[in-house]
């Protein structure tokens, strides 16, 4: 059961990241190595359930208005996304470079919403999740607020190969490492042709998100670190601040 239910979400996935452009059968058996007549049958449970339609035989298929329904009455994080759009596009003009907030589930890291203020560098967020949590600086500091346990178990889990920070090649390291950012409030480092920074939103005193900036590398001298730091750590505690509610009856 589970493993139909996997290459079902897998097919699903597929067609609403093509979407608007569609995407036919035998395109969606070979990306996802999923037998032929099975990824038919699940297309036609999709088709007959509304999540997707056909635009036609020879285009394939595109996400259906189930899934804009669905979307329209989750609102996941409503409040967080309210009050996190207009900080990270205030946020990405002033340091005139790419701005996110992302979140960990399952393992897999999430970017809720993503500004780019800088025109020559280009970032394409072609994937609903990304596998990279060790290899990424808000995915750190993701671990670094999350408990230990659950921080060990997405490190075991996963073949991270040369996709690590280099704080994290060694399993001995990760909970010094861990430990280091939660104390020093954030992570920035150098990640190939790119800098990257992250710091922690909180709601309440709950960790909830990482607010995360990436830039050319060409960028990343020490006045300009400096410089994002002071935005990028007092922009995620005005956006903590206005995310927490004071429950008094005093």
């Amino acid at each position: 059961m589970i493993k139909v239910l996997d290459k079902t979400f897998a097919i699903l996935e597929e067609i609403v990241r093509s979407t608007p452009h569609p995407i036919g059968p035998l395109a969606l058996s070979e990306k996802l190595g999923l037998n032929r007549a099975t990824c038919s049958r699940i297309i036609r449970m999709l088709l007959d359930s509304g999540y997707i339609i056909r635009v036609s035989r020879q285009a394939g298929y595109m996400a259906g208005p189930r899934i804009v329904t669905l979307n329209n009455m989750a609102e996941y994080q409503a409040e967080l996304l309210k009050k996190a759009i207009p900080a990270v596009d205030r946020l990405a003009k002033a340091v005139r470079d790419s701005v996110f907030i992302s979140q960990v589930c399952g393992g897999m890291r999430y970017v809720l919403y993503h500004r780019n203020c800088n025109p020559d560098h280009v970032i394409h967020l072609n994937q609903l999740a990304y596998n990279d949590v060790y290899g990424t600086a808000s995915g750190v500091v993701e671990m670094a607020y999350a408990p230990l346990e659950e921080a060990l178990k997405i490190y075991d889990s996963s073949e991270w190969g040369r996709n690590l920070r280099p704080e994290f090649r060694e399993r001995k390291m990760v909970a010094a490492s861990l430990a280091k950012i939660r104390k020093e409030g954030g992570y920035h480092s150098v990640s190939g042709l790119q800098g990257i920074f992250a710091v922690p939103v909180f709601a309440n005193g709950v960790y909830l998100a990482a607010l995360g900036c990436s830039m050319p590398v060409s960028r990343y001298t020490p006045e300009h670190i400096e410089e994002v730091k002071r935005l990028i750590g007092n922009t995620a505690e005005e956006l903590s601040s206005a995310l927490s509610v004071a429950n008094s009856i005093g």
